[in-house]
Order: structure tokens, then sequence, then C-alpha cells
């Protein structure tokens, strides 16, 4: 995925969290997807959450988005990718574990739409925390629901709640859904564990899970995570 108006405003709410990172690294160069109309549109909602982009200073001639990034107040954002094609300065097959040169390196890790297209999710995801320091936050806007065919995988909320918070024990600072046709309407997602059915909902079209978290300065012990429904809530 790249930047359209569902990431860009998660990105723009959680910006307050990363004011003190020095160093971000994403998971695929992100590019940005806006139309002229579609453009116009997400201009006026940045400049109305206080962020006073125009064409010239969100926009870069290469397509991507680094620019959006630097006007939010993020870090130097670096990439990691499967191929170097598109400029990632990190060359690495997330299905594999993550390189231990690189562990504890990132104020920032962003997930932008990339795990969802590993096959191996899981490593995928403990290499973001592998490469997250200690208080470092992790970002990620992943498709959820109505996506079927786009990846291998559709993401609910046991990944946030049930593998970052109960299994990594990171502080959990959003974890919402929002509809690609209503990207106004965010729908805060609770913790699944212990309700009947866990997270279950139904939901109609393009759905994407968006949700930032920061790993606490120290690890709790791991344990493998288990589905909210699955679970009883004093065995958490």
């Amino acid at each position: 995925m790249g930047i359209s108006m569902v990431p860009g405003t998660f990105l723009a709410r959680n910006a307050g969290h990363v004011k003190d990172c020095k160093r971000g690294l994403i998971l695929g160069r992100q590019k940005m997807h806006l139309r002229q109309r579609r453009l116009t549109r997400f201009l006026q909602v940045m400049n109305g959450m206080g962020f006073p982009f125009t064409e010239s200073t969100l926009t870069q001639e290469d397509g991507f988005s680094e620019a959006f990034f630097k006007g939010l107040g993020y870090p130097e954002i670096e990439a990691m990718d499967f191929t170097d094609a598109e400029g990632a300065q990190h060359v690495h097959d997330l299905n594999l574990p993550c390189p231990k040169a690189l562990h504890g390196k990132f104020d920032l890790v962003i997930d932008g739409g990339t795990s969802e297209h590993i096959f191996h999710i899981g490593t995928a995801l403990d290499t973001c925390h592998q490469l997250l320091k200690p208080g470092g936050v992790m970002m990620s806007f992943v498709a959820c629901d109505g996506w079927f065919g786009h990846g291998f995988f559709q993401t609910g909320p046991d990944v946030p709640w049930r593998y970052w918070h109960h299994a990594r024990g990171y502080e959990m600072l959003e974890v919402s859904i929002v509809s690609r046709k209503e990207p106004g309407r965010i729908i805060p997602i609770h913790d699944p564990t212990g309700q009947p059915r866990g997270g279950e909902r139904a939901l109609s079209g393009p759905h994407m899970i968006v949700y930032a978290c920061r790993k606490p300065l120290k690890a709790p012990p791991y344990r493998m995570p288990v589905q909210g429904h699955y679970t009883e809530a004093d065995h958490v």
C-alpha cells in the first residue's frame, strides 16, 4: 500500500508520539497514492489537522512519501524491502529472521501495508519488534476486511491486542478500523480478550486496521499469542 487518506490521517493523528524519535524505518518505501481530486481533499484535511501542506511541499518528483513524513515532524525514514529497486536502504526478506546487526536500531518502525504480503507474517512482526529500541513506537496500517486477494492475509484485532499488547507488553496508543469509503469515520477497536467470539464483527466494503503502540522499556516474558476468544480472561 501507499499513503492515501486513511494512512495519511492516521500518521498525522499520531505524529505527537514520534516527536522525540531520531531514526525511523518503514517496511517497503511508500508512494503517495493521491489523484488530483483526492489530493485537493487531502490537503484540506491536513491543513485542518494543523499541518500546512501545499501541493509543492507534499509531493515529490519520484512520487514517494519522504516529504510527507518530514512535514509531519517524523524522523528521517529509511526503508526495508526484499529488493533495492525502489531505493530501500535495507534489503531483507521479511520471511526470514531479522539481521542481528539491526536489532534495537530504530525509534520508529512502520508497517505500511507490507506484512499482509509476507507469507511468514509472524516472522515479519517479530522483526518489527526486534528492530525497535526500548521505548520505540510501532505503527501499522494494513487491510483488515474487504480486500479479498490483495495479500496473503487480512489483519484482525488480535494482532495489535494479543501479539503487541499481551505477548510483547506494548502500550497501545491507538487501535482503530477505518472504511476506505468513509475515511473520516474512525472506529476504536477494544481488546478482544475474553469477549464472546473475540473481536468478530461484520463489515461492509474495504476497511483498514490502523494501530500505534510503544515498546516497553523492559521486556516482559514472551508468551506465544493466542486469539482472544480462545483465552480465558483470567489466564492472559
